[in-house]
């Protein structure tokens, strides 16, 4: 008698032996994969504490600039209370100003 397969069991038992290679790939792979798993976790991680890091240092440097600011406007306007006046009276006329042509700008 032959050993010859028909076409079905030829196909059947290459799939058999396609899926136990690929069971056995992933089986080897799976070590490695959960590896770089956790290696991009602790990536994530690290990246996300160095972003809370810099934003708290701006939001350092940005409480510490407007508090400059406030000091030094606070000095000039006591020492030149009515240039100080003068001041935000110009910056006033200048900001209606340019929300009255912003509003005509806008009219059909």
């Amino acid at each position: 008698m032959s050993d010859q397969k028909t076409a079905p069991e030829k196909i059947s038992s290459f799939g058999a032996t396609m899926t136990s290679n690929v069971n056995e790939a992933l089986q080897d792979a799976q070590p490695a994969m959960n590896r770089m798993g956790h290696r991009v976790k602790d990536e994530l991680h690290n990246l996300s504490e160095s972003g809370k890091d810099v934003y708290a240092d701006a939001m350092r440097k940005l409480e510490k600039e407007a508090h400059h600011v406030r000091v030094t406007t606070e000095h000039l306007i006591q020492q030149s209370p009515l240039n100080a006046v003068l001041i935000a009276a110009g910056t006033g006329a200048l900001a209606a100003l340019a929300v009255s042509w912003f509003m005509r700008s806008r009219q059909p």
